[in-house]
Order: structure tokens, then sequence, then C-alpha cells
């Protein structure tokens, strides 16, 4: 039997021992509590309180063991951490969920901050609901339930590792609810807003400056319409698209283009509308390491390079903020509908809407391509009822072979023209003004107020007309007015009702001599 030190005093027949360190004036206990080795500092100087401390943590220690209660709990930070640990490292292998970035940035924005140092077995359901007050006052807001529900996914990896670990029970987990709000209606574009808006980007692309600012114009218009006809997610779904992601196929003499996206949802394959693939190729002319290519070429090389980048390579993080500044000056950031700001994301919702309203989708069959369910199409989508045929919604849902699916999407204008796939695209081509799945018809909902509130007959009116609009309004400047009507390339033209603006414009001091020779450069015999 090993001999004790004469610092260690022993209680109930030596399953206790206190000692006390050289350092340190308080004794420590020690005891086993069925095969797990418990060491606590009884944070007592003198030895009959000590005694007495180690005795009421040996009996309630025995006692979590006779009530199948775990032995050891944890800080919530302690195990917070370990969970974050666990996702990134699952991300960094290509394991994870897409959620779990979610989940991890919840952990440590909130929870950590609110429950840090408290031990893991101690939170109630009275505990959590004081943190969703706390939480509103720190968002400003009610969150909605599906941000709710990320939150309650979060805390619920970090109670599953602790009830792993032995920590806490099940029993002990408390209960999880979510009292979020509502989803409100989220905002999109009418068939009409979105050509008023398509119409603005492209002038507002010309009117750019040269350098970075010009690149990240034109390579928001590509990007924006690719997202109108495809309905992936603005985000992890588009940013992370490579090259080796696009394919082309063929089935019964038709060629499609499919796009191979990772979301939310996991990787899927979808198939692009008819004409996408000129938007794609118009960023390949941009990039100088692929631009020698024909496109069937770049899509046979697979190369594991971004599709959305600058000519110099660099990909950017910023075109939310610059789409908002483009929203801003076309004067369609708000929805009218909705009273909401649009976003990026608005041209999914734009999607689905013209893919239900127009080419009568089943939602099964929408729910395949834009990777969600089909009680989400259903929650989100049913403002849409009275212009739907009720079979829509509520008839026939059917589960199509991927032979099926793809002889459903040919009839919707997905099948592309394989005589232009290697031909060269242009700015001046007309392929930005085609209406993805144009809704038939309109209703009183669809009228909205005229952008920059001009006369509705703005939609009749030509891009020169929209410039020099812009450019009385003072929202173009000289430069940008030239950009805009193409004035220095050859061939141009200026109109005669045109040709009086300008000259009224000089006449009133708000356009320059040598503007007006710029504009007028191509007639001058």
């Amino acid at each position: 039997m090993p001999k004790l030190s004469t610092d260690t005093v022993t209680l109930l027949d030596g399953d206790i021992r206190l000692t006390r360190r050289s350092r340190s004036r308080a004794w420590q206990a020690a005891f086993k509590a069925g095969d797990r080795l418990i060491r606590i500092s009884t944070r007592c100087r003198h030895l009959d309180d000590a005694k007495k401390r180690a005795r009421d943590q040996y009996l309630e220690y025995q006692l979590r063991l006779k009530n199948n209660l775990p032995i050891v709990s944890k800080r919530f930070v302690d195990v917070a951490a370990t969970c974050i640990l666990d996702m990134e490292s699952q991300l960094a292998r290509g394991a994870g969920k897409s959620t779990f970035k979610e989940y991890i940035a919840i952990l440590k924005r909130f929870f950590i901050p609110y429950f840090g140092s408290r031990h893991i077995n101690k939170i109630t359901f009275s505990d959590l609901q004081k943190f969703s007050q706390w939480r509103n006052d720190k968002m400003k807001r009610d969150p909605s339930t599906t941000t709710v529900n990320y939150h309650n996914g979060a805390i619920s990896r970090v109670f599953a590792e602790a009830e792993a670990q032995g920590y806490i029970n099940r029993s002990q987990i408390p209960l999880l609810i979510n009292k979020g709000k509502e989803s409100q209606r989220r905002p999109d574009f009418t068939r009409e807003e979105y050509r008023r808006m398509v119409e603005y980007l492209t002038i507002w692309v010309k009117a750019g400056k040269k350098g970075k600012a010009c690149d990240m114009r034109h390579l928001l218009r590509d990007y924006i319409l690719i997202l109108a006809n495809t309905g992936i997610r603005h985000g992890t779904e588009s940013m992370n698209l490579c090259w080796k992601h696009v394919n082309m196929f063929e089935d019964k003499g038709q060629m499609f283009l499919e796009l191979s996206v990772s979301g939310k949802t996991g990787r899927r394959d979808i198939i692009c509308r008819a004409g996408t693939e000129r938007f794609f190729q118009r960023i390949q002319t941009r990039c100088r390491d692929i631009c020698q290519m024909t496109f069937e070429e770049l899509l046979q090389s697979k190369i594991d390079k971004s599709v959305f980048r600058l000519p110099d390579g660099t990909r950017t993080t910023n075109l939310s903020q610059t789409f908002q500044i483009f929203m801003k000056h076309s004067g369609l950031l708000t929805c009218p509908r909705t009273g909401l700001n649009r976003t990026l994301y608005s041209f999914r919702h734009m999607y689905a809407t013209f893919a239900l309203l127009n080419d009568e989708l089943d939602i099964h069959t929408l729910a395949i391509q834009m990777g969600t369910s089909i009680q989400m199409i259903e929650q989100h989508y049913s403002h849409l009822t009275p212009r739907l045929k009720k079979e829509v919604l509520t008839g026939k849902r059917y589960d199509f072979n991927p032979v099926e699916y793809r002889e459903e999407i040919t009839k919707s204008g997905l099948k592309l023209d394989r005589a232009a796939l290697n031909s060269a695209v242009t700015d001046d081509d007309g392929i930005d003004n085609a209406v993805p799945a144009d809704a038939d018809g309109d209703t009183a909902s669809d009228t909205v107020p005229p952008v920059n509130s001009e006369p509705a007959a703005n939609k009749s009116k030509s891009l020169a007309e929209m410039a020099f609009d812009l450019f009385d309004e003072g929202k173009l400047g000289e430069d940008g007015l030239i950009a805009a009507l193409g004035a220095d390339k050859s061939g141009f033209e200026l109109s005669e009702p045109l040709l009086q603006r300008a000259l009224k414009a000089v006449g009133e001091g708000r356009l320059n001599e040598a503007a007006l020779m710029r504009l007028m450069g191509h007639q001058i015999v």
C-alpha cells in the first residue's frame, strides 16, 4: 500500500483524499465516482471545513451516479468550441453542410456571448426564453421563423455534443420552440419592372468609367441575367460556380446548358433557360486567360476556375453593394408590393414566379430545379393562386425520373441554339432584353409607379431617349451620355429629335461644344 505524504488526509475509509499543494493554501479533494476519478478544490483553508466540503461533494457525485445523471459537466463555451472545431473541420474536408457556416456564426455572435461560462447541464427552458428576448434586443427586431430555425439548429448541435460526451442527459435538454414571426412576401420583379431594369442596366454599364468600376458593372449585368434565368441562389451556389460545373448535353437532338451547383441543400444539377449561354460567353470574352477558346472548348476543358470573376482573374465579394448602387440609380430599389428593398436574391423569386405563371410547371418540377421543398414553394408563392390554375399549387405532383424530367423542361424553352454557341459575343448583342418566362397577361397588382416618376410611356422609349432623359435630369454626365449612346463607335448617327435636344442642352449650358462635336462627329462632312 503506497505511503501517504504528511499533507494527505483520508476520509470514509480512504474513499476521499484531501491534499494541500505547496503553493496553495486550499485543500484539494480526490475521489472516484464510478470509474471516473474526480478532483476538486474545496476552497477551504481549514482542515475541518475542507473535510465537510469534501464529504458533501462526494455524496453529491454518488447521488448523480445513482440517478444516472452526468458525473461531469462542461461550460457552454467549451462544448460550443468543440462543435465549432468539428464543423470547421468537416467544411475544410468538403464534407460539411453549407448550414455549418451559419451555425458557426450564430454560436459566436449569440449563444457563446450569452451562455458563456454557464454549465451546459444547468441551462433551462426559462434561460432560453430569456435568451430569446436578449437576442431580439440585440437584433433590434423580431427574427423570422426561418432565422429562429437556424438558431435552434445551432444550439441543438451543442446539446447533442454534450450528450455524446456525457456532460448532459437527454432528459436535461430543454425544449426548443419557434415563436419567430411569419415570413413576409419576398421582394421580386414584375415583367414590366424587369424590362425597365434591364434597359437601364445596359445604359448604366456603358456609362461606367474605365478600370475596375467598369469591370464590376459588366460582371454585375451578366450575373443578374444568369440569376434571373437559372433561379440559383445568390451567394454560396453562385459564387462557388466554376467553369468545370458548366456543362452542355444533347437529348433527342436538342442541346441544353446544365449547371452543377452546391448550396444549402447539397449539390444538384439544374437546366438554364435558352439564351443563358450567351451571358456565360460574354463573361468568357472578358477573361484574358480563357477568351482564346471557343465556348465548347472551354466547357470540355473542365477548368477549375470561378465563373464570376473580373478580367484580371480576381473574385469579388462586392456584387451586392454594386447592385444596391445600381438599383438606387434605376429607381427600382424598393418593391412596391412588399415595401422591402430588392436584393440579388429577388431574381430567384422572380424566376419561380414566372415559371409558375407562364410555364405552368408543377411544384415538384420547380422544387427539383430550385433545390427546395414543395412546402417552401407553397409557402412563399401561395399569393399567386388567383393567377394560377388550381392544379399548380394543389393538384397533381409527378415524381419525374431523369428522362421524364428532361422531357418536361424541353417544353419550357430551355433548349439551346447550337449554331450560336461558338459565335462571337459582343456587348452590343441584343440578348439582354428578353424577359425570362414572360408571364401571360397583367393584373392590377402589376401596376407600379414609373421609374423616377417618369410617364408610363417610358416603356416604349429607345435606349438613346432614356439616356438623354437621364442627362436632362442631371443623373448622367457628358461622358456617360456619349458612352451610353455609343457616339464614338463607327456608324453612329444622331437622330434629328435627339440632335435638337443636344443643341438645346448646349444653349442651356448643360452640354459643352466639345461634347456636341463628339455627338455629331459622324455627321460632319
